[in-house]
Formats: structure tokens, sequence, C-alpha cells
């Protein structure tokens, strides 16, 4: 927030004007903005939280930096500047403390923010307390002579500054006065950094001086030509060691990992040893899962164009090791390329693809070549072989752009690479290869792929801000659109699925047949047609047999049909030794929770088990499914074991104690339940109100005491839930039920009533009358209740949790033979 002096000097629409300039960047090294306003006398802005420090935490502790991490932060914060540049947008205020490390990624942050503040305070106000603006020691000359005319220029002057202290361990300049400093800055030449450190090369040495001098035409002219000559520094050639791999997700990494996927130095040299003596066009046997790059083919007739061949490749073969991807190694890459390539040229080789591949032994290869269109724009088109069956996995989308802006177009297609290979050599997802559209590029394959694990391990809402960033990371990829449609559902939004349902049919002939049909499932869901809905899935399991699609088939089987023994047989057809059954946690789901349905729990026990050992993040929710089957034998020992486990895991854990207590107390371990409620109670309260005090984490805790016989705890404690939340059925249904149990008929009718009384959206007609259902049938209207269970859709096992018939509201209804009837599996 900006103090309100500074706001009421600069006033909201310059402020927000300013903001609204940076709100538009949108970079991988650019810590962006997503909102901005005036709030109680306050402008403020809001940034993504970064997990990790700043620049100027990392020079504290450690000073001076390896070269070679010295060089990947400055190409990282170069990267983001030449980005801002291209948009008009000078940052003004380049020091370490703008310069934040997530892993060891760089990001830029305050983009607009000093130049915003600056007009509030002018220049007498530069040493105010709290303001920092133009930071003496990184300004330009230009800024510290308080030039009005400061360009693009004046960040790569500070850029120089923070490379010299990178380096050195010091700024360039230093004294005891911000005035001290900024004279400096006009009149005194920095002394070399060799001094202070000799083993800087010359020419790094040499691209830091040159970005210190005092007149802005004499300095490098652009963000976009320093980074080339950074990127020029970070190769072997160019003077230094290689830049290191950067970590990115963790979850995709430990697959790749798995896969073998982490060359040691050893390994890279041995491999390029072995290589090196393999006779041209060798049989050895090529590795599909191992990736090599091509040097781009220059298709454009201008030679002056020849450098961007090999620099897309290094770009792209150095975002793959980011990635973790099995990877040629460069060099090796480059000389096997350029062999092949005069081959090709003296008529040696016909398969430019599958002569690189035997020289290198990997077996998928990526390709490409760029060429100019629409006058002096250029197009990078990129395709993937599978040079082991001799067969296209797909052309990349192309890249297009102007060709001053290299740089941004050779990201992009890395980008895109990345995506493309990192979806389809996904392990868990191998049935999507060929079916499904390919993600745009690695970030929102990387963010779709972190949804698709919230969805199984954590809150609802989570999963659906990941599909929501791959979303937005790219509108035409329908895969993220899919994912957030369920996860709407899951939470009951069906508004907001239904205008995802629409834009997913908007985009037509980008769908796959696949796709297709998961879409019109998507619109049968919405609009109530269960069959239509089934028909859809069935199309598409019959297109991919170990798809989501067929998963959810199978959940329609178990949920809308009650045919958990039909649905058992469909899943029986699965490859259990493919990856992406063993690592699918829906697949366990489902085998799970049909299986308790059918009251085979030793079946339902060990596919629990089964799930914890095979899925890399289980997460709590295979605890609970656990301590569920546990619960359904009575085997209270083990049950405790588990439920210890679910205790000292981290979140909210109040639903995963208590609903195993239910299955406990359902299927008639009725001498167990007290002890096993009280140890569950007694975590619960012993637990901060921030981990157990979430609307959610109450309405468990208020089940468990009424379970323990703390009724009236449980009653009051409902009385403020639906207070808070009057329009969830669900509370008010178990407020009712608790009533109706303290004697209180009277406010169990006046629950029934509000609920019938209430103007109740398409969506939510089948809870409504469901939970009116709940509060009948404790009302003793068993009749009533067991008709608004069925008329709360062609859905008939309602009240079922992954356990059965288990909650405590059930208890009017269990003995009910026409409910029993209703309940039984039909197949």
């Amino acid at each position: 927030m900006l103090r309100p002096e500074l706001a009421s000097a600069l006033g909201p629409d310059r402020f927000l004007q300013e903001i609204d300039i940076a709100a538009k960047l949108n970079h991988p090294h650019v810590l962006g903005l997503f909102d901005c306003g005036e709030a109680g006398g306050f402008l403020y802005f809001v940034m993504p939280y970064v997990d990790g420090e700043s620049l100027r935490d990392r020079l504290a502790k450690e000073g001076e930096l390896p070269v070679t991490e010295a060089l990947r932060i400055l190409r990282d914060v170069v990267d983001a500047l030449s980005h801002a540049h291209k948009h008009n947008v000078v940052h003004r205020d380049i020091k370490p403390d703008n310069v934040m490390l997530s892993e060891r990624h760089a990001l830029v942050t305050d983009f607009g923010v000093s130049k915003a503040v600056s007009e509030a305070t002018g220049r007498q106000k530069l040493t105010t307390e709290g303001v920092a603006l133009g930071t003496p020691t990184y300004m330009s000359p230009e800024q510290a002579a308080a030039d009005p005319h400061i360009d693009h220029r004046a960040d790569i002057y500070a850029v120089g500054a923070v490379a010299y202290e990178l380096l050195t361990g010091r700024p360039p300049f230093t004294g005891t006065s911000p005035q001290m400093i900024l004279s400096a800055h006009l009149t005194d030449a920095p002394e070399p950094v060799t001094k202070y450190r000799e083993t800087v090369t010359p020419a790094l040495a040499q691209l830091v001086m040159k970005c210190l001098e005092k007149k802005a035409a004499d300095r490098w002219q652009s963000a976009e030509e320093l980074l080339q000559q950074l990127e020029a520094l970070a190769t072997p050639s160019g003077g230094t060691t290689p830049v290191g791999t950067v970590p990115v997700d963790r979850v995709v990494k430990r697959r790749w990992m798995l896969a073998g996927a982490v060359v040691g130095v050893a390994v890279v040299i041995a491999l390029i040893v072995v290589m090196a003596g393999l006779p041209r066009g060798s049989d050895a046997a090529l590795d599909p899962n191992h990736v090599v790059v091509a040097v781009l083919r220059n298709e454009t007739g201008d030679p002056s164009l020849e450098h961007i061949g090999p620099r897309a490749q290094q770009w792209i073969i150095r975002g793959l090791q980011d990635a973790a991807i099995p990877i040629t190694p460069w060099d090796l890459a480059q000389q096997s390329s350029d062999y092949v390539a005069a081959e090709a040229e003296a008529g040696r080789v016909r398969d430019r693809a599958r002569a690189l591949a035997d020289e290198t032994g990997a077996g998928t290869v990526v390709s490409g070549a760029y060429y100019l269109v629409e006058g002096d724009s250029l197009e990078l088109e990129l395709n993937v072989t599978d040079a082991v069956r001799g067969r296209s996995l797909g052309v990349v989308e192309p890249v297009r752009g102007a060709r001053t802006s290299v740089s941004q177009l050779i990201a992009d297609a890395q980008q895109r690479v990345m995506g493309f290979l990192a979806f389809r050599f996904d392990e868990a997802r191998d049935w999507a290869a060929g079916v499904t559209s390919e993600p745009p590029s690695f970030e929102a394959y990387q963010a779709f792929d972190a949804g698709q694990r919230a969805r199984f391990t954590g809150p609802y809402q989570e999963a659906f801000q990941y599909f929501l960033r791959a979303h937005e990371l790219d509108s035409t990829w329908v895969q993220p659109l899919i994912r957030m449609s369920w996860v709407l559902l899951g939470m009951g939004r069906y508004a907001e699925h239904d205008s995802v349902v629409r834009i997913m049919e908007g985009l037509g002939s980008r769908l796959t047949p696949y796709e297709r049909a998961e879409v019109q499932s998507q619109r049968a869901l919405a609009e109530g047609d269960h069959q239509g809905n089934i028909a859809a899935l069935r199309r598409a399991s019959e297109l991919a047999p170990h798809s989501t699609a067929t998963h959810n088939l199978v959940w329609y089987l178990i949920i809308k049909l009650n045919r958990p023994r039909d649905a058992l047989e469909l899943l029986s057809t699965f490859d259990s030794e493919r990856v992406s059954v063993r690592k699918s946690s829906g697949y366990w789901q489902r085998l799970f929770v049909a299986h308790m349905r059918l009251g085979e729990h030793e079946q339902a026990l060990d596919a629990a088990v089964r799930a914890r050992r095979e899925l890399s993040e289980p997460g709590v929710a295979w605890m609970r499914s656990h301590a569920g089957a546990l619960a359904a034998l009575g085997r209270v020992e083990d049950l405790h074991r588990v439920l210890e486990e679910i205790e000292t895991s981290s979140g909210d854990p109040a639903r995963s104690l208590v609903e195993p207590v239910e299955v406990l107390r359902a299927y008639g371990h009725e001498d167990s339940v007290q002890e096993t409620v009280e140890l569950v109670i007694r975590w619960l309260e012993a637990r901060s109100t921030a981990e157990v005090g979430s609307f959610w984490g109450r309405h468990w805790y208020g089940r468990a005491l009424f379970i323990a016989g703390r009724r009236d705890e449980a009653r009051e404690l409902f009385d403020l839930l639906v207070e808070e939340v009057p329009g969830n059925f669900e509370t008010r249904a178990a407020r009712a039920y608790f009533a109706v149990e303290g004697g209180d008929t009277a406010q169990a009718r006046r629950d029934l009533e509000w609920i019938e009384q209430m103007e109740i959206g398409e969506g939510q007609l089948a809870s409504a009358r469901y939970h009116r259902g709940i509060i009948s049938a404790a009302l003793g209207d068993l009749d009533r209740a067991l008709e608004l269970m069925r008329a709360s859709g062609d859905d008939p096992v309602w009240g079922y949790t992954w356990a059965g018939p288990t909650q405590i509201f059930i208890d009017p209804l269990r003995e009910f033979g026409p409910y029993q009837e209703f309940m039984r599996p039909k197949g």
C-alpha cells in the first residue's frame, strides 16, 4: 500500500494509470500485477507471492556470486527488461531488492511502481524515509542529473551496476551520503571489475563496463542486444562454463528423475565418448524417451539470419534440461546436427531425423525450420519425430513474430516444445497421446499438472485456480477447461460450469474427436441429461480406453446407475501394468468405492493400501480411505494408527478424522465408537483455530461432538454455522436432525419449510430435495423422505459416502425396507 501522503501527492488516477501499464506485462521473468485500486484512502496494488528470497538477501548472505549463477540471474533480468522495453515500459529502479529468486529463476518486480511514486515525490524526496526511488547506488548518470528525457538505457546502466555487485561483492560506487554516490555516477569512472575479481573473463568484464558508460549512447543500445551478449557468454564458446539447469515443478522433475532423466557430468562425458566411438549409421538401439534437438534450418534466404538456427537449438535444449527431460547435450547435438546436414547436402542422407537419431541414440527428434512471412516477420516451425517407429508424433504450434524480436520468438518456441514433450512423455497420461490437444507451453502444462494433482489431493478451489491459470496462459487449450468444468460441478458452481461449457463449444475445429465427446458430456451434465452424459462418455471411452472419460464412465456406473459390479468389470479391462493406470488416483478411487459399495471391504482395503504405495503424492484423502476400510472391518487398532497418521498431517484434517468414525458406527462396531471419537475430538481440540476453524472443519467437529454424546454442544455449534451460511443445505439438515434428537421438532420443521420456500436453481435442486428427505426422515415421515430422495434425480445413492450409507443422518432409514431396496446395488 502507498502511504496516504504519497497517495495524496500523486492522486489515484495517475498512480493507477502507471500501475495499469505494468499490469499489461506478461513474461516468465516479470513479477506481474494482479490488481490495483483505492480503499480507505490507501492506494494499493496486488502482486503474486514469491516463495523465495530477494537478490539483496542472497548477496547479503554470500557476497559475490559464482560467475555462472551471476550470468543466469542477469540473463533472466535482461530478458524481462527486453520484454518491458518492447512495450515502452522503463523500470527506472533496477536493483537487487527488486529481483526475486524463486528456486533458481529470477523475477523482476515493481515495474511501473517507481515511476508512479516518483511522480508523487519528485527528486527532492529521494531520501525520504520508507521511499526508494531510483536508488542512488544503481542510478544512471542521467537519473542522477534529473534529466527529464530518461529512456530504457537507464535500465541498462542499472543492470551494469547490479552485475558489478554480483561479480565483485560491492557496487561500482559507494559513499557516506546519497549525494556523494550520485556525484560519483556523474563524474567518476568505475574501477575495473577484474581489480576485485581476477577470475572474471575479459569478455564479461567488458560487457559490464560498457553497461556503465556515462553517456547513454556509449552503452548497449537495447536490452535485446545485451541479452544476446549474455547468452553468448553463457555458452561453452562464450568464455565460461555452461549455465546450470534450472529445477522446475518438483513433481514433474521427480517423474523424469525416476525415469533416469537426471544425467550427471560423468554420465554425459561417458555418453559423448561412447557416441563418438560409434560408427556412422550404427544400429545401436534408439531410446524413445531420449530427445535430440536439431539445429533449425534457415529457409529465409537471408544469410544474416543464419545465427537463429543454432541459437534456437541451444535455447530449446536448455529448456528441456530445465524440465529434466532426457536430452542429448548441446555440444553433441550441434556436432551431430552439423554432420547430418553436411551428409544431406552431399546426397548421402535422405531421412535427417533418423540419421540424427542414429548419431546420438535418441529415439525422439525435434527438428524444424524458420521462414520469412508477411514481409519482415519470422515464423518458426517445429515437429517431433518418433525415429524408432519412423512416424511423426506431431507438429508443435508455429511461432510467429517480428525479426527484431528473435529472443521472444525462440522463448515462445522453447515453451511450446517443452510443453509438447512433457505432456507426451508424462507416464501418468500416456493415454492422451494423439487423442487430446497438446499444451501450448510448458508453463501451461505445469499449471494443468498441478491442477490434476490438487483435484485429488487438495481442495477443489486450489485445483480450480491451477486450471484457470493454465487456461489464462492459452485460452485455446481445451484440456484445462474440461478439468475446470468437473471441478466447478464438484463445487456446485453451476452457472460458471455452463459458461465454461459454452467456451469449449466455441472452440469448434480445435477440438479433437475425443475432446468433442468430452464437451458433449459436460453439456449433458449442464442440462441434467445423465443418459446423454453416459452416451458421450462411452463414445470418448471407445476412442481412448484408458482415458479420463473411461474413469468418468466408471464413476457414473457407480453413482448414477448404482451398478458397482458393472463398474468393476469395466475396471478389469484396464491394463494394471500401464503407468497411467498404476499412477492414477482416479483408478484406485473407483476401484475402492466400487468394492465398498458391494460390501467387499477386504478388497477395498487392498485398493487403498496399493494406492498409497503406487501414488507419488497420495495425500490425506487416501489415508481417509485406508481408515474407512479398516473401520468397516472393525480393525480398531489399525484404524487408530492410520487416524494418528492423519492427525499429524498438515492442513484441516477434520473430515478425514471424523468420517471413518461414522463408518465404524454405521457398520455396527459400537463398542469401539466412543473411544475412537473421543480420541478424534482431543486431537481436533488440540489443533489451532487456523487449522480446524474453517466452516467445514467446524461442521465435522460438530458431527463428532454429536457422536460422542455432547449433543447440546453440537446443536449450539450448528446453530452458529447455519447463521453464518444460511443456504448450506447439508449444515441446515444436520442442525434439523440434531434438533429432533434433542426433542425440538419445531426447529426441524422450520428448517424444512425454509428449504421448501427458498428459490432454488436447477443445479441445486437435487441437493435441496435430498436434504429435505433427511429432515423428513428425522421427523419420522419415512415414505416422504424416500420419495424426496427418489425425486432428487436419477442418482439412487444420495447419502452414500465412498464407504457406503454411513452418514449419521441416515439412521432413521437404515431399517426401512423400501429404502434398503432402493439402495441395493443393481449390477
